[in-house]
């Protein structure tokens, strides 16, 4: 009997754990994670409790959070919060923004998963009559050539980010491509080889970044991730990257690799927010092999850093 009740405690404890970390964002005394291994739920861990700047997300007490209309909750990639204080959840698979009562916003079929490449990034930011302005983010990268099924010289496809608005306390319904704004992110190219054997970067995840070069005020800053074409492709490159709202690049990368220690540069880091608005962010990892689901509270360069009242 003894037995049967430690088995099943364990189990429930296990079943509380962060696996797939891929999406990330500070809620005040909450930090909410996006986890692509459950299904119609996040996960919530207490803000004050994290310290950094590696730490273990199952450490934590990770607490999981149920939404309402669960049979939406499928394949998320990233969270956020609307203006409105709504928690929002980018599904990939959906190609969908869905909340705890239902779906948000709904893009076009052009944003759809294809060669295991599709929707991966969100970020949010206010508006003035309480309104949200959200960018997701199409990973872009080399496709999956095996799942696409075609020759090795299609892609790399660039990054493309899908700026719209959203009602306070409303939703958005069917994002049409012809009526959002796109941005195509142009990369720099980490070295200048010919694909399939050159490094290339896909997307996983994006901030807002005030920037007063850029038509409004606002790029982003865009967590990269490299790799090569080849059957077996090599991860090479993880940046951190400035670009304006035309998509182009500007300033100096920022080399996690050479930040990160050893055994977790391996990682598959996909979630990236603000932890202190234009001084710190937080990244996520998803658990791998030997490597368990890791948050983690990075300062930034001075180069990197902005007024926090430019966030206001």
């Amino acid at each position: 009997m003894r037995l049967a009740l430690l088995i099943a405690v364990a189990a429930a404890l296990d079943g509380q754990r962060v696996r797939e970390a891929s999406g990330v964002v500070r809620v005040g005394e909450e930090t909410l994670i996006a986890d692509d291994s459950l299904t119609g739920a996040y996960v919530e861990l207490e803000t004050k409790r994290l310290r950094g700047p590696f730490f273990r997300l199952n450490d934590y007490d990770p607490e999981r959070k149920r939404l309402h209309y669960r049979g939406l909750g499928v394949d998320f990639e990233s969270v956020d919060m609307l203006a409105d204080g709504r928690v929002a959840l980018l599904s990939e698979r959906l190609r969908s923004l869905v909340g705890d009562r239902g779906v948000i916003a709904e893009y076009d079929s052009e944003l759809a998963e294809t060669g295991k490449r599709g929707l991966e990034g969100l970020a949010v930011r206010p508006l003035p009559d309480g309104a949200s302005r959200v960018a997701v983010l199409w990973e872009g990268g080399y496709p999956d050539y095996g799942a696409l099924g075609r020759a090795r010289d299609q892609g790399p496809w660039q990054p493309l980010v899908v700026v719209h608005d959203i009602p306070r306390n409303g939703r958005a319904g069917r994002v049409r491509m012809a009526q959002a704004t796109l941005i195509e992110l142009k990369p720099p190219l980490p070295d200048h080889a010919d694909p399939p054997r050159s490094q290339r970067f896909r997307a996983p995840d994006l901030v807002w970044y005030p920037d007063a070069a850029s038509r409004d005020g606002w790029g982003f800053l865009v967590l990269l991730s490299s790799q090569d074409g080849s059957p077996r492709p090599e991860f090479r490159h993880k940046w951190l990257q400035r670009f304006r709202r035309d998509g182009s690049a500007f300033g100096a990368p920022l080399d996690l690799m050479a930040l990160l220690p050893p055994s977790l540069r391996a990682g598959n880091w996909e979630g990236l927010a603000w932890w202190e608005p234009g001084r710190s962010v937080i990244l996520v990892c998803e658990e791998d092999g030997n490597i368990e689901a890791h948050g983690w509270i990075l300062e930034l360069p001075e180069e990197l850093r902005k007024d926090p009242a430019a966030f206001r």
